[in-house]
């Protein structure tokens, strides 16, 4: 008898990895010419040939892209004897029962097609062309039952999803925060259980590069690198911080992340303050900075969270404190949206000091209240703030930012590169609402609060009552900026 042969061999390197790992959800890609395609149609054709009865589907966005990219091209992979291709419903047949449906998916409506289908791999190519809620929707068909869930238990293996993607497109920002954001490449990691979802799968991302190919050769990275700048950042190097359009396309986070705990703040350190951006629906913000004695910036921590009251932000702010930021001899300044000293009761015949208190009433004074100390008006210079923002990011002559943040700051480094620019004032970050641009005013405030500072008076602590009959000076408003 005749034996055929499926001819693959996945490249040394990130491709053999990616089909050694087994997660719930895999993305797999980033730079252009990694080979990312070929691994996810080897990965659909592998499991049908090696679990009989196995049902895998890939999608593309559009037909054409799906005739082009993927059915003409396992039409050449896929050897004449192992499976046949129905052109009518584009569903390789295997003879060992196994199926390989291709999809497409360019509006919500196709999706009702799927209602009632079970597959045990479903494949997003090029998964930044789509949507969230259609990569959630094809996750919710993924489950095995009886002898082909067996066979997968033999094997180590269970019901997946694989992505693969480059930066950019329509789903660039969810694909980031799912894959990306969360947790360094090549780690597998799992979210934190909630209600909705109490054991959630694991998740990896494995990048792979034009380098990691063999197959392309040196007139592929030629042309690659004549495209323009973003475009040949993203694309040669798979870099998802880079974005047409973003107001801070410096920020990358090779040159401006590092892990948490790797200065000595409290020997490096001449100043510390926190930056906060009061919210209510939408999530409120704090960052807790350090000004370094070279000028450097070092924002070491930060906090994320919506639905708190303003007495609840304050009191999640201050109990994230270390003992040596709250006193008894140096309790940290925290700048506040200067938004937040609106009074809410207007009582007639009752005087409001001038003299940066808080009013009764406000949002700023129930923080303070909280917080157990006083609290400053952030300038709200928004063009100077972002300014400062583009000057701290800048890359100088000795090859070094003057801003870091550490790693433990999520939602500063996965929010920041994706602000866009206004389309009003380019110096501006565009205020649409699906702007996530909370971190990133609380960091502002803290950069303008720090700028041109030397040093912080020592403060007592003291009786919270007797500080506010005798409010301290800002400590950092007559520094020089």
């Amino acid at each position: 008898m005749k034996r055929i042969r499926y001819d693959y061999a996945p490249h040394p390197g990130p491709q053999a990895e990616a089909h050694r790992r087994v997660v719930d959800e895999l993305l797999y890609g980033g730079a252009a010419g990694g080979g990312k395609s070929r691994f996810a149609r080897a990965a659909a054709v592998l499991d049908c040939l090696r679990i009989p009865g196995f049902t895998a589907i890939i999608f593309r966005r559009t037909f054409p892209d799906l005739e082009r990219a993927v059915i003409n091209e396992l039409r050449n992979e896929i050897p004449q004897g192992i499976a046949r291709y129905n052109d009518g419903k584009h569903v390789w047949r295997f003879h060992n029962g196994s199926t390989l449906q291709l999809g497409h998916l360019a509006n919500r409506k196709q999706l009702m097609d799927f209602q009632g289908a079970q597959y045990q791999l479903c494949v997003f190519e090029e998964g930044t062309q789509f949507e969230l809620y259609q990569y959630l929707y094809m996750q919710s068909r993924l489950r095995a039952a009886g002898p082909v869930r067996d066979q997968m238990e033999a094997l180590g293996l269970k019901p997946r999803s694989i992505v693969t993607a480059n930066p950019g497109g329509i789903g660039h920002h969810w694909v980031k925060k799912r894959w990306i954001d969360p947790a360094p490449e090549g780690v597998p990691w799992r979210p934190k259980p909630t209600p909705r979802d109490k054991r959630p799968g694991t998740r990896l991302y494995i990048p792979a590069r034009v380098t990691d190919n063999p197959s392309l050769g040196e007139d592929y990275v030629d042309r690659l690198d004549r495209l323009p700048e973003r475009t040949r950042q993203a694309l040669k190097f798979g870099d998802w911080d880079i974005l047409e359009g973003v107001r801070f396309p410096t920020f990358n986070r090779n040159a401006h992340v590092i892990p948490a705990g790797s200065i000595d703040l409290q020997a490096a350190a001449s100043v510390r303050a926190v930056g906060v951006d009061w919210g209510g629906p939408a999530p409120f913000a704090a960052v807790w900075g350090a000004k370094l004695t070279d000028g450097t910036v070092v924002i070491y921590r930060e906090a994320y969270r919506k639905g708190l009251t303003p007495y609840e932000q304050g009191a999640l702010v201050r109990s994230m404190e270390t003992p040596e930021e709250v006193g008894p001899r140096r309790p940290l300044p925290i700048y506040l949206d200067p938004a937040t000293w609106a009074r809410g009761d207007f009582t007639p015949g009752v005087e409001i000091p001038d003299d940066g208190t808080p009013p009764p009433g406000s949002i700023a004074y129930a923080f303070e209240e909280a917080v157990g100390r006083t609290v400053y008006k952030a300038r709200n210079d928004r063009i100077g703030g972002w300014a400062l923002v583009d000057e701290h990011l800048r890359i100088r002559e000795d090859g070094l930012p003057r801003l870091f943040i550490t790693d433990n700051c999520r939602e500063l480094i996965r929010t920041l590169p994706a602000l866009q620019s206004s389309h009003v004032d380019p110096n501006d970050v565009s205020k649409t609402p699906k702007q996530e641009d909370h971190v990133a005013d609380a960091a502002r405030y803290l950069l303008q609060a720090l700028a041109g500072s030397e040093v912080v008076p020592a403060v007592s602590e003291g009786d919270h009552a007797r500080r506010r009959a005798s409010r301290p000076v800002d400590p950092l408003a007559n520094m020089t900026r």
